[in-house]
């Protein structure tokens, strides 16, 4: 008969904890927490691993050897996942016996095609998974465990369904919103109307936000201030404030980058480019509070209440097809805003 749970050369292995929640929105209290590990729905998964271990008579993870991190499961770029089997690999590779403990399989990975080329490479490198909830292992070479490994991927494979069905049901509320008047085109802005894309400015002088703050001449360089301050200047009166660079532009980046893959992310940024360059050519900014920054069109009105979430949120909602914005353009009426229905109604409807 299988058995299940630890193996026995476990009660003197190296366990290293991977902790994981998807975004800040899972809990108001993580939200104003940086550090992933102080996080309170990060330090209750931690605190429940130890406890399951310390019950299975299995040493405790020390805090150096546990990874924290926000970020979708369905991404296989996550920086503390890769760092986690990296330095289980390194562990094996000096002749210790490391396995992998997380609070469920859901919290490992929520794609199982990706997490099953993980746990291969970790398989032949002797490091086990160990979900500690459902006490199931996923083995290593010459320590079999297949029943596990399959109730493991089974597990796994429904959340990635359960993720997929989520996805799926954030996106059909884009309508739902639209049909309701809820739906807001604001908390993105593109400002198309800037000397140069602040996106691209921002990335063109990264360096600066990486450096530590330092004084050149009685003045301070380097850091989220002066980086700030640099996107701000270059793109002038219609690019984005200081408080805004800093806050809302490298929050929001930091998030989009952290949700995607590259291939995803270079998608977006290709999306985004192409949207902006719809608001030029229309010569229309919805999101502009500066006058002379764009005057006010339907058309771009319905694009940007029809887009805006898929920029603001690429990982839970679609990007549009040049079909669907090609039809929010030349037909705007269905998709405005209550607002925005209003204001047509009362000038176009009456011409």
């Amino acid at each position: 008969m299988a058995q299940f749970g630890k193996s026995e050369w476990m009660d003197k292995g190296t366990p290293l904890a991977y902790t994981r929640i998807s975004s800040n929105d899972q809990d108001k209290s993580d939200q104003s927490k940086k550090n992933a590990k102080k996080k309170p729905t990060l330090q209750k998964q931690f605190k429940f691993i130890n406890q399951r271990l310390k019950i299975d008579k299995l040493p405790e993870v020390k805090d150096s050897n546990w990874f924290a991190e926000v970020g979708s499961g369905t991404n296989r770029d996550r920086g503390q996942w890769k760092a986690l089997m990296q330095r289980a690999q390194v562990l094996s590779l000096e002749g210790k016996r490391p396995f992998i403990v997380v609070q469920d399989p859901s919290r490992f990975a929520r794609n199982t095609r990706h997490a099953m080329v993980a746990i291969d490479t970790l398989h032949e490198a002797g490091i086990p998974v160990y979900a500690v909830r459902e006490g199931l292992q996923t083995g290593s070479v010459g320590d079999l465990h297949p029943t596990e490994e399959l109730i493991f991927l089974q597990l796994l494979g429904s959340s990635a369904y359960v993720s997929q069905v989520q996805k799926d049901k954030a996106d059909q509320s884009v309508s739902t919103a639209k049909e309701e008047g809820t739906m807001s085109s604001r908390g993105y802005s593109l400002f198309p109307f800037a000397k140069q894309d602040p996106l691209e400015v921002f990335y063109e002088h990264i360096d600066v936000l990486r450096t530590p703050p330092f004084k050149k001449d009685g003045k301070w360089q380097g850091g989220p201030n002066a980086h700030a301050t640099i996107v701000s200047n270059i793109t002038g009166e219609n690019g984005p404030s200081i408080n805004s660079v800093k806050n809302t532009l490298r929050n929001a980046e930091m998030k989009i980058r952290g949700d995607l893959t590259q291939k995803e992310y270079d998608s977006y940024r290709k999306y985004r480019t192409k949207i902006r360059n719809i608001l030029i050519e229309r010569g229309s900014d919805p999101y502009a509070t500066v006058t002379d920054a764009g005057k006010y069109d339907f058309s771009t009105q319905a694009l940007m209440m029809m887009v805006g979430r898929s920029l603001q949120d690429p990982s839970k909602f679609r990007q549009r097809t040049d079909k669907e914005i090609q039809e929010y353009l030349t037909n705007p009426k269905p998709y405005l805003s209550v607002g925005d229905s209003k204001i047509y109604k009362s000038t176009v409807s009456k011409r």
